[in-house]
């Protein structure tokens, strides 16, 4: 079968699209961004660009698909993202109309009986879409999904992480039944080969109802942490999302809509699902348990991303979604030029701007028993994987396009440097220096809110300075 699976790049899509694989299907992926790398460039699945608010990006994805896996869940709260959400959703069951796409299945979230919040709305609203222009519908919906990513979970694990007393609003006590990836992606692949159940709306529930209070406790117990959780009857839903905001990881759009949903008690009726597709259900402890083995595991990308465990320090207690400070330049060189600047990164030239603040960073190392002083590289001819820049360790080089360093001194967290060239067109790209962190505790979120304020202003002038430099390496070769 020919398969398109639309937000393949996304928590459930990246583990998907390889089991789809390995089900015998030919599978197509779409994502938004088209310079995120893909989690399995071994499979050379066919990818696309998508703007679902851009109905002209559709049609070429959409030729000779017989099925359509849409994944897309916009977090944000607000009427109008809901409306642009309900209206991508129109735009792609179109143009599937017009493909002559056989089915679209759909992944959506539980609700509750009388819905009120702007997250499960807009999941219904979304469904409601794709079935507007008779593209046949199947509709699994899930409530909280245990697997790395996914925004409730990491809300949860960043809350026993960073937390030792939580405060929290008295919707925290609402029961909801969680469910492992591993089911939820049996269930999915099922579908594909079930034409029977087009028109379907299925719930999937895990075998336990928790509260969200005793979801948290099983994960405290997996972290060996200790937490204690106060709860205030009269806590504003608006305060709670604020200060959530900023003692966790996960996006502040994400963490709103999902606390804006606790108050609602979610409905499943899972029995007609698990009659269509028997499958043994994780339980909820063993299903935590894989979570935080993959954080074990050792993958080296050839960009940052989201999650990774060695971009992570191999630790469950840092969080998955990382905090960012960027700084973009257009530089008027070419891409071997500006790789050249790239090249003297732990020169002379070290950091390329105010290069005294990152000496005072590396004392403080140095002072608490790290290896900040530790200036120089292994080879100053070419950057190499697995050697060092100072106290960084280099973990991705693609020569004239990217590198990636791992941070290599003391502190409360994970994290790194991605330098990219992107092209504009022969001797005119775009440079990006992006800094990434991922907060270890309430420790970790302090250390990089104190740092932030000087981010902005170092980033802007190591890209300045390092523009400067690649344009007069372009100067000097084309006056040979």
């Amino acid at each position: 079968m020919r398969i398109l699976v639309i937000g393949a790049l996304g928590t459930i899509g990246r583990k998907l699209v390889p089991a789809l694989v390995g089900a015998g299907h030919h599978v197509s992926v779409s994502s938004r961004d088209p310079n995120k790398p893909v989690p399995w460039p071994e499979l050379s699945c066919p990818r696309f660009t998508l703007d679902l608010l851009e109905p002209s990006s559709l049609p070429d994805a959409l030729e000779d698909i017989d099925l359509v896996y849409y994944l897309m869940h916009g977090m944000s709260d607000g009427q109008a993202h809901s409306e642009l959400e309900a209206i991508a959703a129109k735009n792609l069951a179109d143009a599937a109309a017009t493909a002559k796409v056989q089915r679209i299945i759909y992944m959506g979230s539980l609700v509750s009986v009388k819905p009120k919040s702007e997250h499960m709305l807009a999941r219904i609203a979304t469904g409601e879409a794709l079935a507007s222009s008779g593209v046949a519908v199947t509709e699994l919906r899930a409530g909280i999904i245990i697997t790395p990513g996914s925004a409730a979970f990491e809300v949860m694990r960043d809350l026993v992480g960073h937390m030792p007393l939580a405060f929290v609003p008295k919707a925290i006590e609402t029961k909801a039944p969680p469910i492992a990836l591993e089911n939820v992606l049996h269930y999915l692949v099922k579908l594909a080969n079930m034409p029977e159940t087009a028109g379907m709306v299925l719930d999937a529930a895990g075998p336990e109802w928790l509260s969200y209070r005793q979801l948290m406790l099983r994960i405290a117990k997996h972290l060996n942490k200790s937490i204690k959780i106060m709860v205030l009857p009269g806590l504003p839903i608006k305060l709670a999302c604020t200060v959530l905001g900023l003692i966790t990881s996960v996006p502040q759009s994400l963490a709103k809509a999902l606390i804006a949903g606790l108050a609602e008690q979610l409905e499943a009726k899972p029995d007609v699902l698990r009659g269509l597709i028997p499958q043994k259900l994780m339980s909820i402890d063993d299903a935590i348990a894989q979570v935080f083995e993959e954080g074990q595991v050792h993958t080296y990308p050839k960009r940052w991303q989201d999650g990774v465990p060695t971009f992570r320090n191999f630790s469950s207690l840092h969080g998955f979604y990382a905090k960012a400070a960027k700084k973009t330049v257009t530089v008027n060189a070419s891409a071997a030029n500006i790789w050249r600047v790239i090249n003297l990164l732990g020169g002379k030239h070290r950091y390329f701007y105010l290069d005294v603040l990152w000496a005072m960073r590396e004392w403080m190392d140095f002072a608490v028993g790290g290896k900040g002083r530790e200036h120089g590289r292994s080879d100053y001819r070419t950057l190499r994987v697995g050697e060092r820049v100072d106290s960084w360790t280099i973990l991705s080089v693609e020569e004239d396009e990217c590198l990636v360093m791992r941070f290599g001194m003391k502190a409360p967290g994970g994290g790194g440097m991605q330098i990219s060239i992107e092209p504009l067109s022969e001797n005119k790209h775009q440079l990006e220096v992006a800094l990434y962190w991922h907060p270890a505790g309430f420790w970790g979120l302090v250390y990089w809110y104190f740092f932030a304020p000087w981010h902005g202003w170092l980033l802007w002038g190591m890209t300045k300075n390092m523009a400067k430099l690649a344009e007069q390496n372009q100067q000097a070769e084309e006056q040979k």
